[in-house]
């Protein structure tokens, strides 16, 4: 069975003449007959009773034909909703973010993404570079910005930005612009999650310096950035974020930042998406507006 035999068998129950529906379609009347007499066997019914003057469905015939309408109807709507598909730039966009371009980069862009798609709704997660990876990779998002390069064939990353990491502590500590190693590790250390980009960055650049990380007198272990701010603003310990936050205005006069001196941490914020799918419309619209803000070359 197929769409041609279906349409020849509704277009002669329509119109109750082989010759008539053979014109209607643009068929020969021996390629309708043809139709009809497979579309018979096929199904072991006798689908019209024909006379000499014209052909009439029998009762099975008419039972069929609301079973031939039905399936040509769906394949024209699907074929009417797969020329849309790609136009279709709606419904909820799944993005992830570290807690750095989540809270930094993040918000603009959706801003310009939303002004652009008014009807496009977001379901935002902040939560760890690994975490975003294993989510794209199982299909729970499509989109993601994390602080690390990530090194797996099923995922195709972009560098948009460079981001430095500086020291913030309280003010009350009035602390210098550019303190030394030794002056970081007097102080109580308040360090980000294991799975953290912004703690991965720290470690790589201890040790690619050959600073002893267990040297830092850590007493607080954090995921939260809010948490990690106020646990500063209090003078607990001090920490290490993203500059961009502070330029961000996230920060107030309760906190201040430092570089350390003679270590570069600098690090970047990476486009990350699947390379083992196809992103939806909205995704992929979403995705090409960043390449233009970003002028990523692809």
């Amino acid at each position: 069975m197929d769409f041609k035999q279906l349409e020849a068998f509704i277009t002669v129950s329509k119109l109750k003449s082989f010759s008539k529906a053979a014109n209607a379609i643009y068929l020969s009347q021996p390629t309708i007959s043809s139709h009809i007499s497979s579309l018979e066997r096929e199904l072991n019914i006798q689908l019209f009773d024909r006379t000499s003057k014209e052909v009439n469905l029998t009762p099975v015939g008419e039972s069929f034909l609301q079973y031939a309408n039905d399936i040509i109807n769906t394949r024209n709507n699907a074929i009417a909703d797969l020329a849309n598909f790609n136009n279709n730039i709606s419904g909820v966009l799944n993005l992830s973010a570290s807690t750095t371009p989540c809270n930094s980069l993040l918000p603009s862009l959706v801003s310009k993404f939303s002004e652009l798609y008014p009807t496009v709704k977001f379901n935002i997660k902040e939560q760890g570079s690994c975490k975003i990876i294993n989510d794209i990779i199982d299909l729970n998002c499509e989109i993601g910005l994390v602080g690390t390069n990530i090194d797996n064939p099923k995922i195709n990353s972009y560098k948009i930005i460079e981001d430095e990491l500086v020291v913030i502590s309280s003010s009350k500590l009035n602390l210098p612009e550019v303190l030394t190693i030794d002056e970081v590790v007097k102080y109580p250390f308040i360090i980000r999650e294991k799975e953290s980009a912004t703690r991965q960055t720290l470690e790589d650049n201890f040790q690619g310096h050959n600073i002893d990380l267990s040297k830092l007198k850590t007493i607080c272990e954090v995921d939260n950035i809010h948490c990690q701010l106020k646990f500063v603003s209090l003078g607990f310990g001090i920490s290490i974020i993203s500059k961009s936050l502070f330029d961000e205005s996230i920060l107030n006069d309760a906190i201040r930042f430092s570089r350390i001196q003679d270590i570069d941490l600098k690090r970047n914020i990476f486009l990350v998406v699947s390379s083992k799918r196809t992103l939806t419309p909205t995704a992929k619209a979403f995705f090409n507006m960043c390449i233009d803000e970003f002028n990523l070359k692809i």
